[in-house]
């Protein structure tokens, strides 16, 4: 399970490590809105970002750091900690919308293709490479792109916290229709509602581009457990 407000939220997936396990990892007081013992917050989006570190418990110390937070991280291996209970506002979405309304997860990928190498070296495989991705008008030069395993996990997560909490299998969509591949203009508002990239906030940002966020969500409806929602 997760946490949110102090209660476990059940979620399909074995590899689970909160801040309070053994091996878990946390952020510092400090870092984050205290919202402890306080009314349900009520989230009501999530936000993807990569960590553009090796790994998540170097992502979390990063973090510390600069004295900034997110709730969940997603390591190489597919593991989910969870670094922050829900209830709380972590600082990640450099907006306050963000930050007060959102959970945020951070998803471990050094982006840079030189550290392909080192993937291989620590026993994890070749990343895919990705060569398509478009955000802010631009096609990105390639990159390294997240292991099945990691959007196996990241599915698991946005499914928990849509029938656990509430946030709607949604995501932005432009003018046509279509996935928003920049800043969308509800997002920074607070006024969206669903699953977002941190992109969607930011021309500043490119995190999650060439996330393909309405197929994932897509895999979800198709599981079993789904209907709780209807």
């Amino acid at each position: 399970f997760i946490v949110h407000n102090s209660k476990p939220i059940p979620i399909e997936w074995d590899k689970v490590v909160l801040w309070s396990d053994s091996g878990g990892l946390k952020m510092r007081p400090g870092t984050y809105y205290d919202y402890g013992g306080k009314p349900d917050r009520k989230p009501t989006h999530f936000v993807n970002h990569w960590d553009v570190c090796l790994s998540a418990e170097s992502c979390v110390k990063v973090l510390n750091k600069r004295k900034i937070s997110v709730h969940f991280c997603i390591d190489n291996d597919g593991t989910i900690y969870q670094i922050l209970d829900t209830q709380h506002g972590a600082w990640h979405a450099g907006n306050i919308h963000g930050n007060k309304k959102g959970i945020g997860v951070e998803i471990s990928n050094a982006y840079s293709l030189k550290y392909q190498d080192w993937y291989v070296r620590n026993g994890f495989g070749e990343r895919p490479i990705q060569e398509h991705a478009y955000v802010h008008g631009s096609t990105l030069d390639p990159f390294l792109d997240f292991y099945p395993v990691q959007l196996e996990a990241l599915k698991a997560l946005w499914k928990a916290v849509h029938i656990g909490i509430g946030i709607p299998l949604e995501y932005p969509k432009n003018s046509s229709g279509h996935v928003e591949t920049s800043v969308h203009k509800d997002v920074p508002k607070g006024k969206f509602k669903g699953i977002c990239n941190h992109y969607n906030f930011t021309k500043k940002k490119i995190d999650c581009a060439g996330l393909d966020v309405p197929t994932l969500i897509d895999e979800i409806k198709a599981t079993p457990l789904y209907c709780l929602d209807e």
